[in-house]
């Protein structure tokens, strides 16, 4: 894999650099000024090849991993005191010399075995067809595959060890990526309520007034984001393990569709019927990583960890009061921790430990695999695995799990035996061709079925009695089914919200499975269920505790509103509000907008803007205390 990266490279410097100046050489007249550019590339192409590689060697042996978005700080913080540093901290002057001496002896190597412009003096019909066939050939090296996807970062994850994963990429391919997460980032100014007015806040002071927080100072908006759970003398002697499952796109609409002859939960199917699923509950983004973040750091800022924001260990992120209780955090994703850079970024937002396909290939080397990742079994059979020898251990542990493969293009793993299906009952509803529906409604169906048999054995064996899970979609599965807007919103959005909850964790109160509820709310929820006396980041509300009707309202993308009111389509600028009609599935235009759904708005625009704010105050706070 690492021979493909650097003929990736290779290739995309030959064409850009040295295929120019053949061509320069061709004809007689240029012949001798695209020889001397053709010496002149050839140096240059060794030269930067060489100096990035030694940059990201003593790059590495500072921070740890490849080149990443910080290395751009060179140019953005000051960028003398950077060079003076650099020039103090390591031997630029040995290694410059060795770097121009490697690339004078390759270059020697080179002009040795090849006489630049010499092609001028063959015939144009031999010239260009000696040239096209390399030309394709570096076209095709340069883009590293003959799959449906260029070779890209997610790629060189091909061991358990992220010492080995980092060897994978040359040190052009790591800049060029962090280029790319650098490009993404999201801005993030020295003045931490410049957003208010986009939410419609003139001041932190007029933001304090919506909140109900009396002098609307930065101390007392921030004392309003943490609640405190009570003092549960269960809890604190026995706490238990929590498992959160993020299913790639998930989405609660097709489940409408469930049925002996059509089944798409497989042995999911009794634990939605038996356990709880709140079934008008919506994701925060609409996309994977958006949504990764928000229910993460409880920010709308995105993307914020790709880049030096990814370095921060943010207050309100969600996993901060498990970590402080004591629990062992661990991160599992299906696919490559070098996607959105989350190995670097999620070690700084307490998790203990990241995994993902290099540590489930290790463990099951015959496991099959998409282009996205390993199939779902293997990551619950590695889940469950870590779970069980935790527990043998005496650890309590918080696992976030991630999957990936009910995302296209749809394929389910050649040994998986499908359940029944009946694709004639949806006909009508698919937003694509029959074929491609089909494998959807395959892959949909082999998710769910293989979350089912996790929680079987969760439920079934040692850590049925003392273990929590909560799974849900971190979108809705978009190209399966067709939507007309605004009337079918909720299901263009609607994921499931699922919670496994043992007796002895279970509040005396029932929870309302019909409350409008969403991604904000699921950490408020684990917090009551699992921690005592902790202070938390509090967002969103617990699902299994009483709350008034004004406050039950989902959001999704910081944009939209839903609630038993109707919805806000959107409640940020000019809200433009519907309600439900009688089968309490389509919106409809609403003249005048009911006063509780308005109220909604004034909610949810005051937690989006504080939430903004308080993502930047971090941010800045961080800036100021830097040496």
């Amino acid at each position: 894999m690492g021979a493909r990266f650097d003929l990736k490279a290779l290739s995309v410097m030959l064409l850009l650099f040295l295929g120019p100046a053949c061509l320069l050489a061709m004809p007689a007249l240029t012949r001798r000024v695209g020889a001397w550019l053709q010496r002149g590339a050839v140096a240059a192409i060794f030269f930067v090849v060489n100096f990035s590689a030694a940059c990201q060697y003593f790059y590495y042996g500072f921070y740890k991993t490849p080149f990443s978005p910080i290395v751009f700080g060179l140019f953005e913080d000051d960028t003398v005191g950077v060079l003076t540093s650099i020039w103090s901290d390591f031997p630029v002057v040995t290694a410059s010399l060795g770097v121009i001496a490697l690339t004078a002896f390759q270059s020697w190597l080179v002009f040795r075995f090849a006489s630049p412009g010499s092609a001028a003096k063959w015939p144009w019909a031999k010239r260009l067809a000696i040239a096209i066939p390399p030309v394709l050939i570096l076209a095709l090296l340069a883009r590293g595959t003959l799959s449906n996807f260029p070779l890209h970062d997610q790629d060189a994850t091909v061991s358990a060890d992220p010492f080995v994963n980092d060897l994978v990429r040359n040190s052009l391919q790591t800049l060029y990526d962090s280029s790319k997460d650098r490009r993404a980032q999201v801005t993030i100014g020295a003045n931490p309520a410049v957003r208010l007015p986009a939410y419609g806040f003139a001041s932190l002071a007029e933001l304090g007034r919506a909140l109900g927080s009396t002098a609307g100072t930065p101390h007392d908006l921030e004392g309003s984001i943490f609640r405190r759970t009570p003092r549960n003398p269960m809890l604190a002697a026995r706490p238990p393990h929590v498992v959160f499952a993020l299913m790639e796109s998930w989405g609660a609409h097709a489940l409408k569709f469930d049925s002996p002859e059509n089944n798409l939960t497989g042995a999911m199917g009794r634990h939605l019927r038996r356990d709880f699923l709140f079934r008008n509950f919506f994701p925060s983004q609409n996309g994977t990583h958006p949504t990764l973040e928000a229910l993460l750091l409880n920010s709308p800022l995105t993307p914020l960890t790709q880049g030096q924001y990814g370095l921060i260990s943010f207050s309100a992120a969600a996993l901060r009061p498990f970590k402080e209780q004591g629990y062992r955090t661990v991160f599992v994703y299906g696919g490559s921790n070098a996607w959105r850079s989350l190995g670097r970024a999620l070690k700084h937002q307490y998790f203990d430990e990241t995994y993902d396909i290099g540590d489930i290939l290790a463990r099951y080397p015959d496991a099959e695999r998409t282009v996205w990742g390993v199939y779902d079994e293997y990551l619950f059979g590695f889940v469950q695995d870590l779970l069980l020898k935790a527990d043998a251990e005496g650890q309590k542990v918080f696992v976030f799990l991630m999957t990936t493969t009910n995302h296209p293009p749809h394929s389910v793993p050649s040994t998986y035996r499908l359940l029944p299906i009946d694709p004639d009952s949806m006909r009508a509803y698919f937003a694509k061709d029959m074929e491609n529906s089909v494998k959807q409604v395959q892959t949909y169906q082999y998710a769910t079925h293989q979350l089912g048999l996790f929680i079987d054995g969760v439920e079934s064996g040692p850590l049925g009695r003392k273990t929590i899970v909560v799974a849900t979609g971190d979108h809705n599965l978009r190209t399966l089914l067709q939507y007309h807007l605004p009337s079918d919103a909720k299901d263009q959005y609607r994921v499931p919200g699922y919670f496994y909850v043992p007796k002895a964790y279970l509040p005396a109160t029932p929870p309302d499975l019909d409350r409008y509820s969403g991604h904000r709310d699921i950490f408020p929820t684990l917090y009551g269920l699992a921690l005592s006396d902790s202070v938390y980041p509090a967002y969103g509300e617990n699902l299994f505790a009483p709350l008034p009707e004004k406050k039950q309202f989902a959001m999704v993308s910081y944009q939209l509103l839903f609630s038993r009111q109707g919805a806000l389509l959107p409640y940020l600028g000019k809200p433009s509000a519907f309600r439900w009609d009688d089968t309490q599935t389509s919106l409809v235009q609403a003249d005048p907008a009911p006063e509780t759904l308005l109220g909604q708005g004034e909610q949810a625009r005051a937690l989006t803007a504080l939430a903004d704010w308080y993502t930047r105050y971090q941010v800045a706070a961080r800036r100021a205390t830097r040496p």
